[in-house]
């Protein structure tokens, strides 16, 4: 959904790439037998794909969202963790998040009350995921290459972190659908 999210922004969809792509490699094969090419797809909006590709923010490319700068770093730096409380409250929430990952698995089967009760534990399990983040921030214990990373991993999306927030909560409504 994420990416449904994020593509519907810039005026363009999965199916509409796909279209695009399959007419494109029609294209290609006219090209190649000295014909002309076929006319695109009664789906396809050319004229608005031009228009958006002219734009400031670049429409994104599947390219660009598959080679992504790459999350490497210790979010944390490790003295914070010499802290008991911090230590078993961190434990928490990872198990937390990795439960509700597990069960998220069968998203699929859920039906609409249930996938408005996953989204809302997704969303507090991220509120938790903040407010740590935050005192960490605040202890000035956040590893500086980790925000670095996942400054440069937003920009390489053409993304910020509140234009990300955004997407993700465009991301939750359109799964509690």
């Amino acid at each position: 959904k994420l990416v449904d999210v994020h593509l519907s922004k810039h005026g363009v969809t999965p199916t509409s790439i796909s279209s695009m792509m399959r007419w494109q490699g029609r294209c290609m094969r006219a090209l190649a037998l000295n014909s002309p090419p076929p006319m695109p797809p009664t789906d396809l909006d050319l004229a608005s794909m031009m228009n958006n590709a002219g734009g400031k923010e670049s429409t994104p490319s599947l390219n660009r969202m598959t080679n992504a700068q790459k999350i490497t770093s210790c979010p944390f730096n490790e003295l914070a963790f010499k802290n008991e409380a911090i230590r078993d409250e961190f434990e928490k929430l990872c198990r937390d998040h990795n439960e509700l990952i597990e069960s998220g698995a069968k998203y699929s089967e859920f039906d609409p009350k249930d996938k408005i009760i996953f989204v809302g534990q997704i969303e507090e399990i991220e509120d938790r995921w903040d407010i740590f983040y935050t005192r960490f921030s605040l202890m000035d214990e956040l590893n500086p290459d980790f925000v670095e990373q996942c400054n440069d991993f937003l920009e390489s999306m053409n993304l910020n972190e509140k234009e990300y927030r955004k997407l993700l909560k465009g991301a939750h409504i359109a799964m509690q659908k």
